[in-house]
């Protein structure tokens, strides 16, 4: 399963200009929003936005849902003006329709939720788990998951092809279209987003070209991905990050995960896949990891959690016995979520001091105990910080499994919405 087959390239919706793919983009993500927001977000006068909305429009991309409701004062109240990055038009004719727009309640554009549906599929550890959803990466059924019980790579992908199978029955039973594609997202690389080059958890000895495989059964065009960085664009798209410039997504669980994103995309990396920041110094006096290193930031796994605890209680212990324990309230078990807390905050000072992000996301399967020790996660951002500079802004987001598999399939209505790499063309309609 070494690819080296030719392969058509990901579809994407239609063919036009960038500004014209972008306002898509922009009305999926802060829609519902009135072409007079988008002219001044976009830099281009009205004109220009209603002839590309019409476009849209025909296109069948996004419809009118309404008129968006005025407040007291006669102003229509748009929920995209409030993100407004630029001015627009800023000749007096363009002030003056603004002027004249703006005390008249302006139509409401949306993307066509219902247009187009795409299939995601997260591999973690021995399980996969699949979704199908609409062009909001919203669920349009039911989760559905399987073990893989042999990990080599005709098993793993009869596996895939089942989940993908059943996605695609849900979808036609739901009268949805056929989906325009498929997205698999795994812990490790993929060259290209086809090609997968490194999955430890696999245990792969040769390149496989997961995508052609499973074109060539399932009959969808398909990209694989980064899970971290698949669910970065979730957030950066659909979540937490909409509307960033520059946003940090870390994740804390079976390992610790690292991305960057910039306007609303994780940035690449040919290191991506590697565990960027998982051995990254956070105590010195921390724990020691599989390859030697003493206080690195593996010691914020569930595996050295549960290591470390047991210690401390002088017996074998689970991730349950230690929640169970902090609700009980136990000194030992209180002591080890401050200090971890404490040993994540130095982590996140490090990455804000480098990358300076607007804000940074914490994920992954326990991060929902770090809500508990906010002060002690405070702490340790402050201890690496100037006292001058701002207070890091932070959100502790659900793990959600089933974000895991909305994520890859986020990836692929990105590819399917954005122009591909220099384009801006006519507006011409894509077969």
């Amino acid at each position: 399963m070494t690819g080296d087959t030719e392969t058509e390239p990901f579809p994407t919706w239609f063919s036009a200009s960038s500004f014209t793919h972008r306002i898509a983009v922009d009305i999926l993500q802060n829609g519902p929003i009135s072409r007079v927001s988008l002219a001044r977000r976009f830099g281009l006068t009205q004109g220009a936005v209603s002839r590309i909305t019409s476009d849209l429009a025909h296109w069948g991309v996004i419809e009118t849902a309404g008129l968006l409701p005025t407040s007291k004062e006669g102003q229509t109240e748009d929920p995209g003006t409030n993100q407004d990055k630029t001015e627009g038009d800023f000749s007096e004719t363009g002030a003056a329709r603004t002027r004249l727009r703006a005390g008249r309640p302006q139509q409401a554009l949306v993307i066509r939720h219902d247009a187009k549906t795409f299939i995601g599929v997260n591999l973690h550890g021995a399980t996969a788990m699949a979704v199908a959803v609409d062009l909001a990466c919203q669920p349009v059924g039911m989760s559905h998951q399987k073990e893989i019980q042999h990990r080599g790579p005709g098993q793993v992908t009869e596996v895939l092809t089942g989940l993908v199978r059943d996605c695609m029955a849900e979808i036609r039973q739901a009268g949805l279209p056929e989906p325009s594609g498929l997205g698999i997202s795994l812990g490790g690389r993929a060259a290209g987003n086809r090609v997968v080059t490194y999955a430890p958890f696999l245990q792969w000895s040769e390149h496989v070209d997961l995508a052609a495989a499973m074109e060539k059964i399932c009959g969808l065009p398909c990209l694989v991905f980064n899970d971290l960085d698949a669910l970065a664009l979730y957030e950066g798209w659909f979540g937490a990050g909409i509307g960033l410039d520059r946003f940090v997504l870390i994740t804390i669980g079976s390992g610790v995960g690292y991305s960057l994103a910039e306007h609303g995309m994780p940035v690449s990396s040919s290191d991506e896949g590697y565990g960027l920041i998982g051995h990254q110094l956070v105590d010195p006096d921390g724990p020691t990891c599989y390859l030697g290193h003493r206080g690195c930031a593996q010691c914020l796994t569930t595996g050295s959690l549960v290591e470390q605890y047991s210690r401390k209680i002088g017996r074998a212990a689970t991730v349950e016995q230690f929640v169970h324990d902090l609700d009980q309230d136990l000194p030992q078990a209180n002591t080890l979520l401050n200090l971890t807390g404490f040993r994540l905050g130095v982590l996140i000072a490090s990455v804000a001091n480098v990358t300076v992000p607007e804000k940074i996301l914490i994920g992954g399967e326990t991060s929902y105990l770090m809500r508990r020790c906010s002060e002690s996660i405070r702490k340790g951002i402050d201890s690496y910080r100037h006292s001058q500079m701002a207070e890091v802004s932070l959100q502790i987001i659900d793990n959600d499994w089933n974000r895991w598999a909305q994520a890859p399939a986020a990836r692929a209505i990105a590819s399917y919405l954005m122009a591909p790499d220099g384009a801006d063309g006519p507006q011409t309609r894509y077969a």
